[in-house]
């Protein structure tokens, strides 16, 4: 067929040419990133199917553990990853697509956190599905979407040519099976491709049985509690299918079909929780993706378009955690529960979208123009329930369901948006690009039996976000050149964020507030970028400053039924002041066999990233990730049969001054723990045992340094997830990392 296939809705990713099977692709970031002669104002990382295979990648910490400035958003191994950390933000404040389709959205409710019951997650997609990830680090709006504050992480999915001949009727088969030593994890996965005649077909199914990730010492205090020094016993199975069929109508005419499915469920014996009133406390969650799609492209000269693109999508993400326990307290010297509990709290996120995405080259005022333009229609509906099913040893009722007010109350979202971005020349030496966005917000929230309307907040809000982006890149001489963006994203408040309530008109503890704004966010990237015949580099500098920022505080009130203020206060979400967060970056890429006329394949890259920022009063963003350097070594026989590479990664220690919090009384509150500066060494390497069987093996943390991730301790002291018990005596073990470990795949293409 003519081009390659993906599905590019809402957002255009990085498509990838195919690569030698044994040669990696080191994609240095730069401002300007080429993707099917698409350009953006934003510093991307881009990292293929094949870097990720040869690194061993199974789960997105892996993926972005080279990545300086990126981390994974995490509260403890139960609930996994919640989406990623760019530039200091996370979560929500991170755009995530997946072939153009947003990703849901996380459900925290803070307030109930404490009790470690409940926490939605973001990502449904398995690494041996995808082809590409594109990292944006910066605001990305006109391309990511909502949620792009800080960066987006996006996706595509492989294709059905990704594994057979450029043309002629064609079959490929491939099979993967690995071992991760960092949660004993096994893989298989199993892929089929054909193509006959005009239609072509895929499916990739994977299949992973592991258990808890691994700490520094396995070793430690195995016992109940929060002195617990080792990870709760845990089992995870996860179940991944992609599956297209395209169909090629002419050589520039196709229409496809795409589905997805992902499941995992985790059994999570959470030791460290039980102790005091709770006891024999086991979580049981599932959480389901599923996706059907269909898209068409046509590629033709015309008017409007060279090229369009459309896609409809319907998504569907389902979680239920589960939590059974016996529960013992009482109140006045007396046992008043004495009973089993099956807690179920599901979240519930579907969503259908309909994209149309054109390009168009065109010559204006002899200017050269690459217009990218397009719109979406997207709707999402949201809903959450808690059930209860007791069985008390104080009565003979036997087992007894109830049902508490859901976390957030029955939505509907209605989303509008139209795009365009420019790309122009002016002159021979200088580029340009500027873009719009606009985006429509209808949001619907109703009461029901799940969710009773007390505050008399729930109804229809509507609103409306414009951002844009403006970028030039200025070539000094043959080798060096200034590059130039300014770019936007937003974030529109989300369910939780509008309608979290706890307590009752006469004691409330967390108060709605439906009249937030969406966060805005405007970032300035300067960058000088060398290229050489030897190498190239990038050395940057961003400030981005962020407005209406969402976040909760503590509030004295009237009670609406006794007429006197609340003693205790209550929690409200609102608009902060301005957050500015600014840093500086950098990359170089050089070929050493060039550099000293050694053999040829022998190649060198180092990163880096320091980020600080803070709120309109001087207080540090908590999210903030200290100052990363990684450093690579790598070596690929000339023919592509063996390799070696050595990567090293440095995090400096969080320090206090970075690190503090400012309560009620103004005063500073240090967090109990911080991570420490560690120096972490990796080694892989592969060998192609035949044409067709490759053998990849990897020693991680090869130094076996003890050491704890900021985004793993940060949350202990705040009670994120974690129960009243908290973490006592050396129970912070349980959260440091894997000490030396191994992994190993091996895969079979025919």
């Amino acid at each position: 067929m003519k081009y390659k296939k993906s599905i590019l809705p809402s957002a255009i990713t990085i498509a990838l040419s195919g690569q030698a099977f044994g040669q990696t692709i080191q994609t240095l970031e730069k401002t300007v990133v080429k993707s099917q002669s698409i350009e953006r104002d934003a510093v991307v990382e881009v990292l293929s199917s094949e870097e990720l295979a040869l690194r061993q990648v199974d789960n997105f910490e892996d993926l972005v553990k080279l990545v300086p400035g990126v981390s994974v958003s995490k509260g403890d191994d139960r609930w996994g990853a919640s989406g990623f950390n760019i530039r200091g933000l996370d979560e929500d404040r991170v755009a995530i697509n997946v072939d153009g389709v947003p990703q849901g959205e996380t459900l925290k409710y803070e307030s109930g956190q404490a009790y470690g019951y409940f926490k939605g997650s973001r990502n449904g997609v398995d690494i041996e599905a995808l082809k590409s990830v594109e990292i944006v680090k910066g605001a990305d709006a006109i391309l990511s979407g909502n949620g792009s504050l800080a960066g987006a992480v996006n996706m595509t999915t492989k294709d059905p040519d990704d594994f057979l001949s450029y043309q002629g009727d064609d079959s490929g088969f491939a099979i993967k099976a690995g071992y991760s030593g960092e949660n004993s994890e096994t893989m298989t996965s199993l892929t089929a491709a054909n193509r006959t005649g005009a239609l072509e077909s895929l499916i990739i199914y994977t299949y992973r049985d592991g258990n808890e990730f691994e700490n520094y010492d396995m070793n430690g205090a195995d016992i109940e509690g929060s002195a617990r020094e080792i990870p709760d016993p845990q089992d995870t199975k996860l179940n991944s299918v992609l599956a297209k069929l395209i169909y090629e109508i002419s050589p520039d005419n196709e229409i496809g079909f795409v589905g997805t499915y992902y499941k995992t469920k985790v059994i999570t014996d959470t030791q460290s929780f039980n102790g005091g009133w709770y006891s024999n406390r086991v979580g049981n969650d599932i959480s389901k993706t599923t996706r059907v799609g269909v898209f068409h492209k046509y590629e033709g000269e015309t008017a409007l378009f060279d090229k369009i693109t459309t896609a409809l999508n319907k998504q569907s993400i389902d979680f239920a955690a589960n939590t059974s326990q016996h529960a013992r307290f009482g109140f006045g010297g007396g046992i008043t529960t004495d009973e089993d509990r099956v807690d179920t709290r599901a979240f519930n996120q579907d969503l259908f979208q309909v994209t149309v995405d054109l390009e168009k080259s065109f010559k204006f005022a002899q200017q050269k123009h690459k217009l990218v333009y397009g719109a979406e229609i997207l709707n999402k509906d949201y809903e959450n329930s808690q059930v209860r099913k007791s069985n008390s040893i104080l009565n003979d009722k036997g087992w007894v369901e109830s049902s508490s007010q859901a976390l957030i109350p029955k939505s509907e979202a209605d989303i509008y948006t139209l795009y365009a971005l420019d790309t122009f020349n002016l002159g021979k030496t200088t580029q340009a690009r500027l873009g719009a966005r606009y985006d429509h917000y209808t949001y619907n929230a109703k009461a029901d039996e799940n969710y009773s309307d007390e505050s008399g907040t729930l109804g229809e809000i509507s609103f409306s976000m414009a951002t844009w982006t403006a970028g030039i890149e200025q070539a000094l001489n043959d080798s060096f050149s200034i590059e130039m963006g300014v770019s936007t994203g937003f974030r529109a408040p989300t369910i939780e964020d509008m309608y979290t309530t706890s307590g009752t008109l006469d004691d409330w503890n967390e108060v709605p507030n439906a009249d937030l704004k969406a966060e805005y966010s405007t970032n300035y990237d300067v960058a000088l970028v060398g290229e050489f015949s030897k190498g190239s580099f990038r050395l940057g500098t961003f400030f981005s400053k962020y407005k209406d920022f969402i976040d909760s505080e503590k509030r004295q009130g009237i009670n609406t039924n006794t007429g006197e203020t609340d003693p205790d206060g209550f929690f409200v979400n609102f608009n902060s002041d301005t957050v500015e967060i600014k840093g500086i970056e950098f990359s170089a890429d050089l070929n050493l066999s060039r550099t000293f006329d050694l053999t040829p394949g022998l190649k060198t890259r180092v990163q880096a990233a320091y980020t600080s920022g803070e709120n309109s009063e001087d207080t540090p963003i908590y999210s903030i990730q200290p100052f990363n350097l990684t450093w690579g070594i790598s070596y690929d026989q000339p023919e592509g049969n063996w390799g070696v590479h050595t990567y090293a990664s440095y995090t400096a220690g969080k320090e206090d001054k970075d690190s503090f919090t400012i309560d009620e009384n103004g005063e500073k509150t240090y967090p109990l723990y911080s991570s420490n500066a560690a120096t972490i060494i990796d080694l892989t390497g592969y060998y192609n045992i035949t044409e067709s069987l490759r053998l990849v093996a990897g020693v991680y943390n090869v130094t076996d340094k003890e050491y704890y991730r900021w985004d793993s301790v940060r949350f202990v002291d705040q009670g994120d997830m974690r129960p009243g018990i908290g973490v006592t005596d050396n129970g912070i073990k349980r959260y440091s990392e894997a000490g030396r470990n191994l992994g190993v795949n091996v895969s079979y293409k025919f």
